[in-house]
């Protein structure tokens, strides 16, 4: 059959550059596909043209997606263009079902046994909660474990080793001693896990030539869609078994992987004719989804990155709405306006959030309202967070302030500087003495003169916080009580808090709040699985590849979307995870076919860079009380940032009280001790802009 004669047998049209990917089919090939512009039919449109006009047997070619579904429907659309029969002597694989048989292959050339697939992901979690208990002496939260999961998998997908492995943080943890922990106990077991399979498959075609040359003579043509998704030992194995023909085919776009926390690896992209010299390297920058609006701003957007190759999407359809600033005073205020949108939804609109956790507080307000939506099922690790663990603890200790169990895991988050030697003997002797553990350290001899003053203050302010709304308990717990200073100098998310304080804006009491998280922890694992409702909750990750009439993307601020910013002299690691935020606000903006709105915040606080780019503010003349107003808001953000550096234990000078010690800091106000035996309590941030405070 000759190409004329199967374009006109094709079931779809191609236009220029469709064309030339589709019949591009020797050698190492790149093909770059901007959203909306028709990949999947364009790759499927290949293999048919490889098979019926360049006559290559179909069980010769192998073609990878990233997840099983995916390698489903790739063979859905190839048996609905071409057939059901030809569609069943093609191979569509994810690479890990390649590794699964290349391991099996293995087996069978050598006799040996390969150790058992641990699929069990509960086993997983328990081995990796009992690892963790081991080394931290403290019991692993649900959100510590999923963290050490990604951790590993980062790890392995990504090939590291040594000092790459000692640079990977995660919930306080030795990291490479764990992760020897892990894989030795995996060994001991003769257990592999998912991403061994990639491990051990690499290893094998390594040391087994005769099993690399089988699997080459299976397959002379390999086709990998979403390529940017793919890992850095993916593309290994993908190297070495195209190694010999030279057949490689990837389709993707650097501009849409956003999958770096699970180690895609864009770079492969990137460098693809440095590794595949004499390769060729097509693009498809036509959009067919979205109005042209969407488009061209999406591209303007996208092309202030710098780790991508050139190129530019083109707008095939008309001239639609413009995209649509959604203006609100905070947070507050979007979820208000998101449930009135909901309310009155009659068009497909996909509200698209960062994380799950941004969602919460809206979806507790339509579960209120009784309004309906569309949102999968969600295990949310919200609930089982070490910072809402903790703030939810100190709300139970003040139910019940001689809960010894609830102290001996707080007491030292509260900046009330009390010894474990101190909460141990509270623990053991308050009862009897018929005091409240807080009073009991508070009387103390071995106590100085200032825990005894903080162990006061905190049970003064238990009391407090619950007789009062819980947004206000919540905030007195991480602003006036120490918690959140404790936070700051781990480096702890206050994303969580803050998600837990919009919750408890809803409720009277912290009591009723502690009942409503179980409430709403049900309300989302139950998630509204609604497909004929038009109004739809997503992350931007759990999107991609879908696209809808409406868009709203929300909680677009700075530390939130993105939820990074470079410094004036980013470091490499620092500069890609911000191009990577830049992408997961594209792949955002271009899941929109009519409509695209933006949540921007008028409140102080929740600027965003993204929006300020997407919306220019105007150029106004500065009249004098706008030029004071800028000047005391940028003395004010110095004096913040500076203060950060004032921490417990650091020298200051004072001008009017001399030179002293911080012994203590809750949020703003700080407890410095001076040489002359004067103890002030000092607004840091106001000193510092005042000019009257700097380090001594």
């Amino acid at each position: 059959m000759d190409f004329t004669r199967f374009k006109s047998q094709c079931p779809v049209a191609l236009d220029p550059q469709q064309e030339a990917a589709v019949r591009t089919v020797d050698g190492p090939v790149l093909l770059l596909a901007v959203p909306g512009s028709g990949k999947t039919t364009v790759l499927v449109a290949r293999l048919g043209y490889m098979r019926y006009v360049c006559g290559i047997p179909p069980e010769s070619i192998l073609t990878m997606t990233y997840t099983v579904a995916a390698a489903r429907d790739m063979r859905e659309r190839f048996a609905a263009f071409f057939g059901r029969e030809e569609a069943e002597r093609m191979a569509f694989h994810t690479i890990n079902g390649v590794c699964s048989r290349i391991i099996r292959r293995y087996e069978r050339v050598t006799g040996g046994r390969a150790f058992a697939l641990l699929e069990d992901g509960g086993e997983k979690s328990a081995l990796l909660a009992a690892l963790y208990r081991d080394q931290c002496q403290e019991f692993a939260a649900e959100s510590t474990v999923k963290a050490l999961q990604t951790a590993i998998t980062y790890a392995k997908n990504q090939m590291l080793k040594g000092e790459e492995l000692a640079r990977i943080e995660t919930e306080g943890v030795d990291f490479p001693s764990f992760y020897k922990a892990y894989n030795d106990a995996l060994r001991e077991r003769r257990r592999m896990d998912y991403d061994d399979q990639m491990v051990y498959a690499l290893r094998i075609l390594r040391r087994y030539p005769e099993i690399l040359q089988a699997v080459r003579r299976r397959y002379r043509y390999f086709c990998v869609d979403e390529a940017q998704d793919t890992s850095r030992i993916q593309h290994a194995i993908l190297r070495l078994l195209a190694g010999e023909s030279g057949n490689l085919f990837l389709v993707g776009d650097e501009d849409q992987s956003i999958y770096g926390f699970r180690a895609a690896y864009p770079q492969a992209l990137t460098q693809f004719d440095t590794a595949y010299p004499g390769a060729k390297v097509l693009r498809m920058e036509q959009n067919y989804r979205s109005a042209r609006p969407i488009v061209e701003a999406a591209d303007a957007f996208i092309q202030k990155n710098t780790q991508r190759r050139p190129k530019h999407m083109r707008a095939v359809r008309g001239d639609g709405a413009p995209i649509r600033e959604i203006s609100v005073y905070d947070r507050a205020g979007q979820y208000r306006y998101l449930c009135k949108l909901a309310e009155d939804c009659r068009t497909e609109t996909a509200v698209l959030y960062r994380d799950n956790d941004s969602a919460l507080p809206l979806i507790d307000l339509l579960d209120r309202a009784g309004l309906p939506y569309r949102c999968r099922q969600n295990e949310s690790l919200f609930f089982t967070n070490r910072v809402v663990r903790d703030i939810t603890d100190i709300i139970r200790f003040a139910q019940n302030p001689q809960d010894g169990e609830l102290f001996l895991n707080l007491y030292y988050k509260l900046g009330a500087g009390i010894s474990r030697g101190m909460a141990q003997e509270a623990v053991s002797r308050a009862g009897q003495a018929g005091t409240t553990l807080l009073d009991y350290v508070a009387g103390l001899p071995a106590a100085s003169a200032w825990t005894q003053k903080q162990c006061r203050a905190l049970q003064t302010h238990l009391a407090h916080l619950l007789e009062e709304p819980a947004g206000k308990a919540v905030y007195r717990i991480v602003h006036f009580m120490g918690y959140g200073a404790y936070l700051e100098d781990r480096g702890g998310d206050l994303h969580k808090a803050e998600i837990l304080q919009a919750l408890g804006d809803a409720e009277p009491t912290p009591a009723r709040l502690l009942e409503r998280l179980e409430e709403l922890q049900e309300v989302v694992r139950r998630g509204s699985d609604r497909p004929e409702h038009p109004f739809i909750l997503s992350t931007i990750h759990s999107s991609k590849g879908l696209e809808y009439q409406r868009v709203i993307l929300m909680d677009v601020a700075d530390g939130l979307l993105p939820k990074i910013l470079p410094g004036k002299d980013p470091a490499p690691e620092e500069r890609d995870a911000y191009e990577e935020e830049r992408r997961v606000f594209y792949v955002a903006m271009t899941r929109a076919r009519e409509e695209l709105g933006i949540v921007t915040f008028r409140r102080e606080g929740l600027a965003s860079s993204f929006s300020r780019e997407v919306f220019p503010p105007k150029e106004r003349k500065p009249t004098l009380g706008r030029k004071l107003r800028t000047a005391r808001s940028q003395d004010v953000r110095q004096a913040e940032a500076q203060s950060r550096h004032y921490v417990p234990g650091c020298p200051v000078f004072h001008k009017t009280f001399g030179h002293g010690i911080l012994v203590s800091r809750i949020g703003d106000i700080g407890v410095v001790a001076f040489d002359s035996g004067t103890v002030k309590k000092i607004s840091i941030a106001t000193a510092l802009r005042s000019g009257q405070l700097h380090r001594g």
